[in-house]
């Protein structure tokens, strides 16, 4: 009976470490996964790391795992230092020696910044369902291709655009791929600027819409009744009764034109609207959570609920009042319960929200806290964490709590990738940052610097007891990622502007 029970549990564990990582919001579409990861490592010193790849330029998604391979995007090489790019690359490595295998190009209608800290064309993370994979270059191109890298079919448009942000993640979903923009196939270069998208003003057929093709033929299946703001990223979810459907948003900066700002429920079998509910002033940078029967976000300084069945409000608490926060203080941490934090100009660092279990955790916008609000009970909690750790040879370690160094933004060939003086920042506050995930107990928050924070999410009090581990992903000033991990049979993979890393242990 023993050896039984312990080949059960050989098996349980086995199945548990062999999930994939088919899109940037993991299998389960919400960036929360069982099983178990690293809980420390530090690539600056080669702690953990089972393998590193330098990847040809720089780029933003996610990379993803299936039947050992990982998918990710790049930026095509550049001979030298370079502030815009259209052209990506589509990459397959081996996922167990970090090999590449095969590299195909995806052009694009629209050039965009490098490395910026709102996004750029490889911004969207592929898609991968064990048969094929899709990489999106959000300038305007999306090609799918099997395992072997044999084009199968591509779909191209003009991209309309307020900003140059592209925040939606493609989505899988019963045979489909989720993507994402405007209905109008005959826009001209100019509606891809700032400027030459205002002048053609705000009517729907400028509105940038979710869309679902079919994996196997390309071919369209439907387009969602409501709008989908550039600033969204629009998350797949299930009711208790077992159907699905996508919460999506609109609102943000540089006033998008899909109206009205807030959040609307799509079906994702036919893309019509479940319900739309109007937000006034809804800050659409943050991931559309939601979980069982209930939706959350963030807006000016509170953290709201709604039915998701019916898109009403349930209740909202404030995120600077009455919270427990837990700061540094010249040599300790100490606690403060009933505090008050600072108002920032918005509530979160962006797209840094997860829900998991009857937590929501983010990142702020001001200073260095990591937060959560309790689901049930409404209580908010801050724990402040260092904003860079530098790590010298000797195991010597420098901790930074006001302020990072500036980024070098290059390559791995050297050369700066770059426009915005802003992308050399922190990676908190203004930015597009990745998402965290959660792996088993532990939830792990990247940062454009490379730090990433490991946490216990079930940890009774978000205090120092709390904080696992101060992880990076590579020397301090030299690492940039704005990213998201990913893990699959144990091990975690990440991406910054020079290189692919897989992070694990060698039994994994």
């Amino acid at each position: 009976m023993k050896v039984l029970r312990f080949v059960a549990f050989l098996a349980l564990t086995a199945s548990m470490l062999a999930a994939e990582w088919p899109q940037a919001a993991g299998p389960n579409g919400n960036f929360v996964v069982e099983g178990r990861a690293l809980s420390a490592f530090s690539v600056a010193r080669g702690e953990g790391v089972v393998w590193r790849a330098d990847l040809p330029s720089t780029g933003q998604g996610t990379p993803v795992v299936s039947r050992g391979r990982v998918f990710v995007t790049s930026h095509e090489p550049t001979t030298g230092d370079a502030q815009t790019g259209s052209g990506i690359l589509g990459l397959c490595f081996d996922a167990r020696t970090g090999k590449e295998l095969w590299r195909r190009k995806i052009g694009a209608t629209r050039t965009t910044d490098l490395s910026s800290l709102f996004s750029d064309n490889t911004a969207a993370s592929p898609v991968a369902d064990g048969e094929r994979v899709v990489f999106v270059n959000v300038g305007g191109t999306v090609k799918c291709f099997d395992y072997e890298g044999k084009e199968l079919w591509s779909h191209s448009w003009t991209p309309f655009g307020r900003h140059h942000a592209r925040a939606h993640e493609p989505i899988l979903h019963d045979g489909k791929v989720i993507l994402m923009h405007a209905p109008r196939y005959d826009l001209p270069v100019s509606a891809t600027t700032k400027e030459g998208s205002k002048s053609l003003g705000r009517g729907r057929e400028y509105w940038t819409h979710l869309r679902a093709f079919d994996l196997k033929s390309g071919m369209p299946v439907w387009r969602a009744e409501a709008g989908t703001s550039v600033h969204s990223t629009s998350i797949l979810g299930k009711f208790s009764g077992g159907s699905s459907a996508i919460l999506t948003g609109r609102g943000g900066g540089h006033k998008p034109p899909e109206e009205p700002y807030g959040l609307s429920l799509v079906d994702v079998a036919n893309g019509k609207s479940l319900w739309d509910r109007a937000i006034g002033g809804y800050p659409a940078a943050q991931n559309a959570t939601w979980s069982g029967e209930r939706a959350h976000f963030f807006a000016g300084g509170d953290h709201h609920s709604l039915a998701v069945g019916t898109g009403k409000p349930i209740d909202s608490v404030s995120v600077t009042e009455g919270a427990s926060i837990t700061r540094w203080k010249e040599k300790a941490y100490e606690t403060v319960e009933n505090g008050k934090l600072t108002k920032a100009k918005k509530p979160i660092t962006y797209f840094t929200n997860v829900v998991v279990g009857n937590y929501h955790y983010f990142r702020s916008f001001g200073g260095f806290f990591i937060g959560r609000v309790n689901l049930k009970s409404g209580k908010v909690e801050y724990l402040q964490v260092p904003v860079q750790v530098i790590r010298k040879a000797g195991g010597e370690e420098e901790v930074l709590w006001e302020k990072s160094l500036p980024n070098d933004m290059k390559n791995a060939k050297g050369h700066r990738a770059t426009r915005d003086k802003r992308n050399e920042g922190s990676g908190w506050g203004h930015v597009s940052s990745a998402p965290p995930v959660v792996v088993g107990d532990l939830i792990y928050f990247p940062t454009m610097v490379g730090m990433v924070y490991v946490l216990k999410w079930k940890a009774p009090r978000l205090d120092a007891d709390a904080l696992v581990s101060l992880g990076d992903l590579g020397p301090a000033g030299k690492t940039w990622s704005l990213s998201g991990l990913a893990c699959a049979n144990g091990r975690l993979y990440a991406r910054t502007l020079k290189e692919l890393i897989c992070l694990g242990r060698d039994e994994d």
